[in-house]
């Protein structure tokens, strides 16, 4: 079995780091991006916005499932000869598997919470803090969409990969709180339009779990 050469060693030491380090920063943003959603969700009844806080500890728990394949990998122990081994592959299954279960978690929760905000015409009493946290968010998200994708790449791990997904979901989610709070402001008339938007994103991510379960099983 051909070992990684000492370069080659190296420098996928200093992307694991790397990994580490944006999953830290992800669960720890993600965690003040759903309290502060949580917290004026609940204030102004904004149900968009206390699912979009809810969604946020979703991700949390991807970014800590990812965070803890890497650290495996990063054992003293591990560094001095890190190969594509049966042990690795199963830890990207796992991990695979979990970030997919966690897709189907989202796309019910967005699906049911979308329905029930449609029959019971639920409406915020404002969509300022919407609008707000939403914008800080997309400009964070973005970042670390595109750092996880790169990582995907240089380290050939599907797990990023999903985790990159994941954060692309979540990205699709503010998006939609983002535009539902600039047309609640326009038009209060609209206050649909975010549930059935969310109904579809629901629908999407279901089938990014579901894909990413099968590829776990498959390979």
């Amino acid at each position: 079995m051909k070992l990684l050469s000492k370069k080659n060693l190296i420098s996928r030491s200093r992307l694991i780091k790397y990994a580490i380090y944006i999953c830290i920063f992800t669960i720890f943003w993600n965690i003040i991006e759903g309290v502060v959603s949580i917290f004026f969700g609940n204030e102004e009844d904004s149900v968009s916005l206390t699912f979009f806080g809810i969604d946020s500890f979703i991700e949390v728990t991807s970014a800590s499932l990812v965070l803890w394949r890497f650290l495996t990998e990063s054992k003293p122990d591990e560094e001095k000869a890190i190969q594509i081994l049966e042990e690795n592959l199963s830890k990207e299954r796992k991990v695979t598997i979990g970030i997919g279960l966690l897709f189907l978690l989202l796309s019910l929760a967005t699906i049911s919470d979308s329905i029930v905000a449609l029959i019971q015409k639920r409406k915020p009493e404002t969509a300022i803090a919407s609008l707000i946290i939403s914008s800080v968010s997309l400009s964070f998200m973005g970042f670390l969409w595109l750092s996880k994708r790169y990582l995907a790449k240089m380290l050939n791990s599907s797990t990023m990969a999903s985790e990159a997904q994941c954060s692309l979901a979540c990205i699709k989610i503010t998006f939609v709180v983002f535009i539902g709070s600039i047309l609640y402001i326009i038009w209060k008339g609209g206050w649909w339009l975010d549930s059935v938007a969310a109904i579809i994103l629901g629908i999407l991510f279901a089938k990014e779990g579901i894909d990413m379960i099968l590829w776990a099983l498959n390979n």
